[in-house]
C-alpha cells in the first residue's frame, strides 16, 4: 500500500509536466492555468477565496493574480469594500479555456491508452475513493510530535 501514494504524486508531476508542455505558447504557468480555470468555471468573489480553494498564501495568489491581469487575461472589479476586488476573466481568457480543454481531453487519452472500459471505469471509482477517503481524514494534527 506505501506505493499508493508514490505513484499518484508520480502520476500528478507527470501531468504536470505534459501539461505545462502542451501549454507553453500560453506563456501562463500551471498554477496560473489552475487558478484562471478555477475564476472561468467558478463565480469568484475575490482573492481569498482562492487562497482557501488552492491553500496558497495570500501574497502567492495575488503574485500569480497580478501576473493573469499584467497578461489581460483578468481583471479585478472594484467592490465598496475597498478590500476586495471581484476577479472576472476576460475573453482572452476563454480562448486558453478552449485550449486547457483540449489538453486535458488528450492527457486523458493518453493517460487512458491500453485500458479497457471496465479498467477506466474501475480506476475512477478507486480513485474518487481514494479523494473521499483523504478529504474526510481523520488527520492527526499531532502526528508529527509522536513520530
Amino acid at each position: 500500500m506505501n506505493q499508493v501514494v508514490k505513484l499518484i504524486k508520480i502520476i500528478s508531476n507527470q501531468i504536470d509536466v505534459k501539461m505545462q508542455i502542451l501549454l507553453t505558447n500560453t506563456g501562463l504557468t500551471n498554477p496560473q492555468v489552475r487558478i484562471l480555470m478555477y475564476i472561468i468555471e467558478n463565480d469568484c468573489e475575490n482573492q481569498k477565496q482562492i487562497c482557501e480553494i488552492f491553500r496558497l498564501s495570500s501574497p502567492t495568489v495575488n503574485g500569480i493574480l497580478n501576473r493573469l491581469e499584467d497578461k489581460g487575461y483578468i481583471e479585478r472589479e472594484k467592490l465598496t469594500d475597498k478590500r476586495n476586488n471581484k476577479i472576472v476573466a476576460t475573453h482572452k481568457a476563454y480562448e486558453i479555456q478552449r485550449l486547457f480543454q483540449e489538453a486535458v481531453e488528450y492527457n486523458d487519452e493518453i493517460l487512458s491508452k491500453n485500458l479497457t472500459e471496465k479498467e477506466i471505469s474501475d480506476l475512477n471509482i478507486l480513485l474518487s475513493q481514494i479523494l473521499k477517503n483523504i478529504e474526510e481524514g481523520p488527520y492527526d494534527k499531532n502526528f508529527s510530535k509522536k513520530h
